[in-house]
């Protein structure tokens, strides 16, 4: 989950919802249709981008008194959707999540002070700990672009390019988190914080058909969440992931 890179997040939201109305001007498939839900799982890895705080740090029991960044190691994500195929173009999905990241470093000078002792850091130092997340988001799926004919090209033509489509999206939901501190360098901090905040992502991603029920896809999501606090910023993240949906 990074700071706020504002400009990009937004033009890829603008950029879905404008492809929205164009999937939508479309027949939407109103009435219910069995065969028209799905559900999928999907395994991949989560790359939480580094989170900076200011002079006014409070938190995990601790205070400190300069700026710096926390930096993690990438995580394994695991999910499942249940979704529904409202016409060609748009699917509604609702998708559960988890992931555990482990924090790695901390770039930072200035004092922390935890339960009355001061300890010095300049420059990076090791972190002990784990966040913990829980999401859950309603996801829109468009799949307005069809792929062209190349296999007239000599080096695709092999490739079953006709069961392959692009599909872009975007989620609104919430993440539950908890995250522990154990230890910074070495200096006791066994500390916690923990809340439930607003989630939004943006996708992208290819996904192939291999019969009438199982569809392969690979998916990148960028998702941005509210959770900065008391002189810390709020987190962002990147993550692939490859999924497996059949439908019923």
């Amino acid at each position: 989950m990074v700071k706020k890179s504002g400009v990009g997040f937004l033009l890829g939201l603008v950029f879905v919802l404008s492809t929205c109305s164009f999937a939508f001007s479309n027949p939407l498939n109103l009435n219910f249709k069995k065969e028209n839900v799905y559900g999928s799982l999907n395994v991949g890895l989560t790359f939480l981008n580094d989170i900076g705080f200011g002079a006014d740090l409070s938190g995990y029991g601790s205070t400190a008194t300069a700026a710096g960044t926390f930096t993690f190691d990438e995580a394994v994500s695991y999910g499942g959707a249940i979704g529904y195929v409202i016409s060609d173009f748009v699917r509604a999905e609702l998708e559960l999540g988890y992931q555990k990241v482990d924090h790695d470093k901390l770039d930072y000078t200035g004092n922390i002070t935890t339960a009355g002792a001061t300890t010095t850091f300049s420059g990076k130092t090791d972190v002990s700990g784990e966040i913990d997340a829980l999401t859950v988001s309603a996801n829109i799926i468009l799949t307005p672009f069809r792929p062209a004919t190349l296999n007239d090209l000599p080096f695709l033509e092999l490739l079953p390019l006709d069961q392959v489509t692009p599909l872009i999206g975007g989620g609104i939901g919430f993440v539950d988190w908890e995250s522990k501190i154990n230890t910074i360098a070495t200096q006791a901090i066994d500390g916690k914080e923990d809340d439930t905040d607003l989630l939004v992502s943006i996708m992208a991603g290819l996904e192939y058909t291999s019969s009438q029920q199982v569809t392969w896809a690979i998916k990148y999501r960028h998702a941005w969440a509210d959770t900065g606090k008391n002189g810390i910023e709020d987190a962002e993240a990147d993550n692939i992931t490859g999924s497996l949906s059949y439908s019923f």
